[in-house]
């Protein structure tokens, strides 16, 4: 029996579906359905459901208890259902999904469209690029469609449905291959893995429907006076760090700041030009250690912005864009960095608000990457010392250099040197790094590193292991069959240095097991009927109505609970709760945030601007400082 054939004698039905439909102001999810076609696969019979004169209703086109839902991006067909208040498809395989976790590292990223995956496999009668764009600018341009175009829309989503049946069969065959599946045992793991990912993408797009919910009258404010004040609030951002001159990035000031100010000497520059480089990846690597990058990176920001992008707004009032879950090759969402709210600066994150009735609560895994290092690896000094609370504190009580009743406050300079040290681990971070960041030598640094394996060495004999089977088998994957292929070309990052592959695939298994965890705690999330509304790196963000509080620690251990399911222990939840505005805190009590300051800062300026220029109208008040008074 080959795996085809095993996928056939597993289900009542095989349904390829493809659905037509226009989309909302952000583009995310489906505003108005305008039909569906099906195919079953193995037998060829197809229907087609003009949807678009009928009212939404409670129903379904099949009965998908023990059918395959088949499609290429799940999450635009399950947003239709969803749109329809039809039952959601439990069985649900992904082929875009799964293309990408064969050849996301391996294929341009504009190359994942369902053409461009029909040709890559020799399949040549299919349509082209103009008749799909023109048949779409029908779609989305009309309101209303005559006999004629009704039947040209059916035509192009059924040819859709077609190919994408014969690129089903076509990866089917390839995972087979690839994987090497022999037994009956090994088909059984392999779909509950690719289902399991489907299941994920149908949580996506509730997700999506969602919606983050927003203070749209400080945003709007927000986006009408911000030219007008810009200028003043960089120019008060830069006195600390002073890389701008007449509020434009200036090279030589920002070489002072590095070299002269923070005394970072192995800064990576440019190939060319020999000038420091002022790569984003660059900066963020650097910004945790010195809060001056971390204010120039927000400047950068503020100084290339006209108005808020980061929140595409719906005609529902909500933000939304797509969360792309299995965008990066460790299977992690990557939203687009232009739309998504938590990709703005972090002070722009005080717009989210929680609606009327409603909390937010953001629950977000504690120190999820060491947790996995331990368990994964089964290194039981790293779990104890994960277990203890503060790992980093713990790692320098058994390194010696912190005494057993030592603490966070009284061994501050010694718990920065753990950190660093698990930075640099996580990342591959050599020597020269580890020196350069807490400004030692480099045999100093050295010492560390080699007591911090020596202390972690079940761990890193386990990493090892891993690296080699990788290279032997070019391949990694995950305990759910997420996977990497590995490329042996040379590559160089954007100063013109060779990559080290050996980093990027040391840190694959914690960051790809950490997206594991996440979409089986999303998956868990919904089934127990919680409204998340967004997920954000190794966290969620769930809005809870304010009668049923009780519930938010019993998402956190709902969430604790699928990091055992993925990785065998148990990982913390920390949990924030927003009651009106989202505000920025720090973990130091009466320590206030920076990120927090500049939108306090940016809002006094505006309600300077408007007292000043603007004539208060009859009942209107001065805008105040802080999150929760508005004009």
């Amino acid at each position: 029996m080959c795996f085809l054939d095993f996928i056939k004698n597993s289900f009542d039905r095989v349904l390829s579906v493809d659905f037509e439909f226009r989309m909302d102001k952000t583009v995310t999810i489906p505003r108005k359905v305008v039909c569906a076609c099906y195919e079953d696969i193995f037998t060829g019979e197809t229907w087609n459901f003009w949807e678009h004169d009928k009212p939404s209703n409670f129903g379904s086109h099949f009965n998908f208890e023990n059918n395959l839902i088949v499609t290429y991006n799940a999450t635009a067909e399950i947003g239709c259902y969803l749109n329809l208040n039809h039952v959601i498809p439990k069985n649900i395989f992904d082929v875009f999904v799964e293309i990408k976790r064969l050849y996301l590292d391996k294929r341009a990223r504009n190359k994942f469209s369902l053409l461009d995956t029909a040709q890559s496999y020799g399949l040549t009668d299919v349509m082209t690029k103009d008749e799909k764009t023109n048949t779409r600018d029908l779609i989305i341009n009309n309101t209303e469609y005559t006999v004629e175009q009704r039947k040209t829309i059916l035509e192009y989503c059924m040819g859709d449905v077609k190919i994408t049946s014969q690129v089903f069969k076509k990866i089917v065959e390839e995972i087979e291959t690839k994987n090497k599946l022999k037994t009956e045992d090994d088909f059984k793991r392999e779909l509950w893995q690719i289902m399991f990912r489907g299941a994920t993408q149908a949580c996506v797009a509730k997700i999506e429907r969602n919606g983050f919910p927003i203070d749209n009258y400080k945003l709007n404010l927000f986006n009408n006076y911000w030219p007008l004040v810009k200028d003043k609030i960089i120019s008060e951002l830069n006195k600390d760090i002073d890389c701008f001159e007449d509020n434009i990035f200036n090279n030589k000031k920002f070489e002072s700041l590095i070299i002269d100010k923070l005394k970072i000497k192995n800064w990576p520059r440019l190939f060319r030009s020999g000038q420091l480089s002022t790569n984003k990846k660059i900066l963020e690597q650097y910004a945790d250690q010195y809060p001056e990058l971390q204010k120039l990176l927000e400047v950068r920001k503020l100084q290339n912005m006209t108005k808020l992008s980061g929140y595409q707004m719906s005609e529902d009032g909500r933000a939304r864009c797509s969360l792309n879950m299995f965008g990066s090759i460790t299977g992690r969402a990557q939203p687009s960095t232009a739309k998504f709210p938590f990709s703005t600066g972090k002070w722009a994150r005080n717009f989210i608000r929680a609606p009327l009735g409603s909390s937010l609560a953001y629950l977000d895994y504690s120190q999820q990457e060491v947790a996995i290092q331990g368990y994964l690896s089964k290194d039981q000094k790293l779990i104890e010392a994960y277990n203890m609370g503060d790992v980093y504190l713990a790692t320098g009580k058994s390194c010696g250099m912190i005494p057993e009743n030592g603490t966070k406050e009284s061994h501050p300079k010694e718990r920065e040197t753990f950190k660093v040290l698990f930075l640099a681990n996580s990342y591959g971070a050599g020597e020269g790094w580890i020196a350069d960041t807490l400004k030692i030598d480099i045999y100093l640094a050295r010492h560390y590193k080699k007591l911090f394996k020596k202390v972690y060495s079940i761990y890193y004999k386990w990493i090892e292991n891993f690296i080699n089977d990788s290279f032997l088998y070019s391949k990694m994957t995950t305990c759910y069959g997420w996977q990497r292929y590995l490329s042996y070309a040379p590559k160089r990052d954007k100063t013109g240095k060779l990559k080290s592959p050996k980093n990027s695939i040391q840190n694959w298994p914690i960051q790809s097991h950490g997206s594991e965890i996440l979409r089986q705690a999303v998956l868990d999330l919904t089934e127990n009927n919680f409204k998340i509304i967004a997920t954000v790196h190794d966290a969620v963000l769930i809005e809870v109505p304010l009668a049923d509080q009780f519930l938010i620690n019993e998402a956190a251990q709902i969430m604790t609970a699928a990091s055992v399911k993925v990785v065998g222990g148990p990982i913390r939840v920390g949990i924030e709760i927003i009651t009106k505005n989202y505000i920025q805190r720090d973990e130091e009590i009466g320590k206030k945030n920076k990120n927090q300051i500049i939108y306090e800062d940016i809002f006094r300026e505006i309600g300077n601007y408007i007292k000043n220029h603007k004539p208060l109208t009859s009942g209107q008040e001065p805008l105040s400082i802080g999150c929760e008074v508005s004009v």
